[in-house]
Formats: C-alpha cells, sequence, structure tokens
C-alpha cells in the first residue's frame, strides 16, 4: 500500500510539472479563443460571469490576459462540451 502510494504521488507530481511547462503563469484571451474554437467575446462574458477581475483576469498593454487556473478552468469546459456534443 505505501508503495503504490509513493508511485501515485510522484506520478502526480510528473503530471503537475508537465502541466507548468505547457501553460504560462498568463495567457491571453485571444489565445483561448483559438484554442477553444470560442470568440474572444465569449470568452470575455465567461470570465465576467465565473471569474474575478485582477485575480483570474486583468488588462495589460490592452489585451486580457487570463490566470493558469482560469485558462485550464476555461480549456476544461471546452474539450467537456466537444466530447458531449459528439456524442
Amino acid at each position: 500500500m505505501n508503495k503504490e502510494y509513493i508511485e501515485i504521488k510522484n506520478y502526480l507530481t510528473q503530471l503537475t510539472t508537465m502541466l507548468e511547462m505547457l501553460i504560462p503563469r498568463k495567457v491571453s484571451v485571444s489565445y483561448l479563443a483559438e484554442s477553444t474554437g470560442n470568440s474572444r467575446n465569449s470568452i470575455h462574458q465567461y470570465l465576467m460571469n465565473n471569474f474575478e477581475p485582477d485575480k483570474d483576469f486583468w488588462r495589460e498593454g490592452g489585451k486580457t490576459y487570463v490566470s493558469k487556473d482560469a485558462a485550464i478552468s476555461i480549456m476544461q469546459r471546452a474539450n467537456n462540451y466537444k466530447f458531449q456534443a459528439a456524442a
């Protein structure tokens, strides 16, 4: 049992490291729109309705950026929707 726990913990640590490498600390709304197939306006609206300004998303140099956690949440939601629509 103890060995299995350590193996699972190591696996989760590796996954977390890989995720850190794949998704930067901030992601532009334009990138999310391209990645999810949604419009920038729908991403903005979803951010306004479900996340906190200045914590989860903010404006910087005329562009809107999203935190890594919010970006992951948005991408997961888009993937789940696409998966359900295909079924």
